[in-house]
């Protein structure tokens, strides 16, 4: 038992590397995102589509918003700068495309089974790694980091 101790105590003491790779991942994937939605034509008019279908008011600034909204808090994530904060709005991000058009385009046979399809989707892992982000924080490996140590200073 005391070696089972001593081993999650040393892993313990390098959870940042998890931080760091989820704010990594996470961040680049919105970055991309958002970067493509904003300076591709086509993947511009294909977001404003599925805004379009999915009823969303004003798609055209919707289509602008969102898109900001993925590029540039996901750079900050990477940074990790106003952690709480990107990882709030990226998860809205999220909740809104889950609600409005992956969710009612779900057909399963049983709650089993559209609960199995929910879990799968890497838009409800986005969700669970911003949530995770948002109640651990960056990381000693982040601007907050920095600036939180150095105000305390």
């Amino acid at each position: 038992m005391v070696l089972w101790e001593a081993w999650t105590s040393t892993l313990h003491q390098w959870q940042w590397i998890g931080m760091l790779l989820a704010r990594l991942s996470v961040g680049l994937l919105f970055i991309f995102s958002g970067a493509g939605k904003l300076f591709v034509r086509a993947r511009r008019e294909h977001m404003r589509q599925t805004l379009v279908a999915a009823r969303i008011p004003v798609p055209e600034m919707s289509a602008v918003l969102v898109s900001s909204v993925e590029f540039v808090f996901g750079a900050l994530l990477v940074i990790g700068f106003l952690t709480p904060l990107c990882c709030l709005m990226l998860t809205a991000v999220m909740l809104g495309a889950l609600s409005t058009t992956i969710l009612p385009g779900m057909k399963a046979k049983s709650a089993v089974s559209w609960f199995s399809e929910f879990l799968y989707l890497p838009e409800v892992l986005y969700v669970v790694i911003l949530v995770w982000l948002l109640f651990s924080g960056p990381g000693w490996l982040s601007l907050d980091h920095l600036i939180l140590s150095s105000a305390g200073r």
